[in-house]
């Protein structure tokens, strides 16, 4: 009876002291889960599947290809815009080439208001001399009116040639703004052919990251829509364990503080630290988030997710999964505990 007495003493004493020792400086919860950036892959334009490379659970690398979608359709279109770029080129080519001309017309046009100015003198100096002549009857009143008539000739050649001038000169304005509307055509037709190239480009699923091929849906023939997952890409490296504390294990833990985890698919054990703590509680996030102003109130105390940072070896990064079940034992208070060997 004594032997037994003094067994659950000591027993006791055992676990006061593991608990005064350590217990006090862990929270656990085996409220965890393994988790990870999981892609959906989805095909941005619609197209039926013509090749699938991968098979579920492969490993895939980023940038590797997953999928092709029929491209025919999406080249021909590639095609008619490529060729409306070089229609728009053309366009301008041309008119820039109408600008060239109308500056030598314009030079033409300079060299003929010269030369009537040229002529207006000559005239007017002629029907100058030919007055003074006529006083002295040197020459005869009809060379006086032909010399007035060469000069109201040489007035309208003047004019003439200047208005051609100034309306050759107004053109290279409306040339000007054609070639910009040409030019703004060019951009457009270029625009719409890199929207063809990239949905060219569209029709080439890729992995965006490392890791294993999973819940694929994609066959071979069939009718891809666009938004429509074809298949996941679940990430071998970077994930994490989220945690979900009851509110009253909260008080001590801080970021940083270590963490050891078990998971249920490993004997092995990992380490980490604590990376954030949610700004809300789990509830608070739900679909239905709960109503407490009502008649009946119970008491529920509520969990917080908290994101546990893992230090993965590389023998265990193929054995991690998104979803898997952990047990998450937080070391609060590292600055009081003992230290852990």
């Amino acid at each position: 009876m004594l032997l037994a007495i003094l067994t659950v003493l000591v027993a006791l004493a055992l676990a006061a002291s593991y608990w005064f020792f350590v217990g006090r400086f862990v929270e656990t919860t085996d409220d965890a889960y393994v988790g990870g950036d999981v892609t959906v892959m989805a095909p941005k334009v619609n197209g039926f599947v013509t090749d699938v490379l991968v098979h579920d659970n492969q490993f895939v690398h980023a940038n590797q290809v997953l999928i092709r979608l029929d491209a025919r359709d999406y080249d021909a279109r590639l095609a008619q815009a490529s060729a409306e770029v070089q229609s728009a080129q053309a366009a301008v080519t041309e008119l820039q080439a109408k600008k060239v001309l109308q500056l030598a017309t314009i030079n033409e046009q300079a060299a003929e208001v010269r030369a009537s100015g040229a002529e207006l003198t000559r005239s007017a100096a002629d029907q100058t001399r030919y007055r003074e002549l006529v006083k002295d009857d040197a020459v005869s009143n009809q060379v006086v009116e032909r010399a007035d008539a060469d000069l109201t000739k040489a007035h309208a050649a003047v004019d003439r040639s200047s208005a051609a001038l100034i309306a050759a000169q107004r053109q290279i304005a409306v040339l000007d703004a054609q070639i910009g509307d040409a030019q703004a055509r060019i951009a457009t037709a270029q625009a719409a052919q890199r929207v063809a190239a990239l949905n060219v480009e569209y029709t080439t699923i890729r992995s965006p990251i490392d890791g294993y091929v999973g819940n694929r849906t994609a066959r071979v023939g069939l009718l891809a829509n666009t938004g429509v997952s074809l298949l996941t890409v679940v990430p071998s490296s970077g994930l994490w364990i989220d945690a979900n504390f009851k509110e009253d294990q909260l008080k001590k833990m801080r970021v940083g503080d270590e963490v050891d985890i078990d998971l249920d698919a490993s004997s092995r054990q990992l380490r980490g630290v604590v990376e954030s703590l949610a700004p809300a509680t789990g509830a608070t996030f739900s679909v239905l988030p709960a109503e407490n102003a009502t008649g009946n109130f119970t008491k529920i105390v509520q969990r917080v997710p908290v994101r546990v940072r893992l230090n993965v070896p590389k023998d265990l990064q193929g054995v991690l999964r998104p979803g898997l079940s952990a047990t998450v034992k937080v070391h609060v208070d590292a600055n009081d505990a003992p230290q852990r060997g």
